[in-house]
């Protein structure tokens, strides 16, 4: 069997995308002939995974999506073609589609009005013409059914996973190598994701603000994400609330270097308003940081009893279990031993299997 798989999101910093499509396409244990296709990098900054590589011009969606994929994959004679969010709404091949979430659909105002048009017109046509689909969670997969009126058996639940670069690093001097980068040499807390509304970085700012004046924290604030719609909002709210001195933004950040800074945190604050999954939370608990989150979408079912949770649309929540964690040292190494135990329930092993498995089905 010839299966294609769309890579585009490889070298593009598309964070979650680009993680949840390397990690499927390393972990694939198979005997059929595999064929991906990628656009903007140059071939040599790829992995050299088992694979045919093609390049399909143009990167623009608009057209490689309805246009230039058809053809490629009639080119390879390929049985099965993979694609993260959206598939060629007439193709010559079977199609799987990832929808790691529908977040556009419920939170509208956190995204770019032309995107979320696109997503809101494209994402339910794949859901419909693809031969099988996949998510992250059964939080989003509850979701995808009742929203687009999806058959349950069509859809499955491949989970997302910590890759092995994350983990506790006992080479102090190593992390402040690598933490001399970004000027952090005092305690922090660490917050990771791109910078938009959904993430709730705002509120989480002007938490941290009023527990830093009144010297009730001590440690400083650290972003780490890419700038996304409405980004300047974060900014605003940190020029507003005057703790430009204690917070620290450094933009899109290497694997090793995010490796370091979950290392160093001594609180991971996720208080995301919505997630399909939420890797970032599974990812500090595999570095040894306590995790506080939120108690919506599919934040419990990814951190179980590994993480304190909050009600993230309310600051007096988010105030008194930030300040809990940053005061209960106990509590700290109670989560982080629990964290330990969490990573373990997810595999990009597994998710990978599943990934084939749902691929040959769908020829089949």
């Amino acid at each position: 069997m010839r299966i294609g798989i769309d890579i585009h999101a490889v070298g593009a910093h598309q964070t979650g995308n680009e993680t949840y499509i390397k990690n499927i396409v390393s972990n694939l244990d198979m005997d059929h002939e595999l064929y991906l296709y990628y656009t903007r990098a140059r071939r040599e900054s790829l992995p050299e995974w088992k694979a045919h590589y093609r390049k399909v011009r143009p990167h623009t969606a608009l057209v490689r999506i309805p246009f230039s994929f058809p053809l490629a994959l009639m080119r390879d004679k390929i049985d099965v073609a993979f694609f993260q969010y959206v598939v060629p709404p007439l193709s010559p091949c079977k199609t799987v589609v990832v929808i790691h979430d529908i977040s556009y659909e419920f939170f509208p105002e956190f995204f770019n009005p032309l995107s979320r048009k696109r997503m809101q017109t494209l994402i339910p046509i794949s859901a419909k013409v693809s031969a099988q689909i996949l998510t992250v969670s059964e939080y989003s997969k509850k979701q995808i059914v009742e929203r687009y009126r999806v058959p349950e058996d069509k859809i499955t639940v491949t989970h997302l996973a910590v890759s092995d670069i994350f983990r506790k690093i006992e080479d102090e001097a190593a992390l402040d190598s690598c933490l001399k980068r970004f000027g952090l040499d005092q305690p922090y807390i660490l917050a990771v994701g791109n910078l938009q509304p959904r993430k709730n970085i705002t509120r989480l700012v002007r938490v941290y603000s009023k527990l830093r004046h009144q010297g009730k924290i001590q440690q400083d604030l650290v972003l780490v994400g890419k700038l996304h719609y409405n980004a300047h909002e974060i900014f605003d709210a940190i020029r507003q609330y005057e703790v430009e001195p204690f917070v620290k933004s450094t933009g899109y950040v290497s694997d090793e270097e995010l490796v370091a800074l979950y290392n160093r945190a001594d609180i991971f604050a996720f208080p995301s308003l919505y997630e399909g999954f939420g890797l970032p939370a599974i990812e500090a608990m595999a570095c040894g940081t306590p995790v506080l989150t939120s108690r919506v979408s599919s934040l419990p079912e990814v951190a179980g009893d590994a993480a304190l949770y909050v009600e993230p649309s309310s600051d007096e929540d988010l105030e008194r279990q930030l300040l809990k964690l940053a005061d209960d040292e106990a509590l700290r190494r109670s989560l982080v031993e629990k964290g330990k135990s969490q990573v373990k329930k997810f595999s990009w092993k597994k998710a990978a299997e599943q990934t084939l498995n749902i691929l040959e089905k769908a020829v089949q």
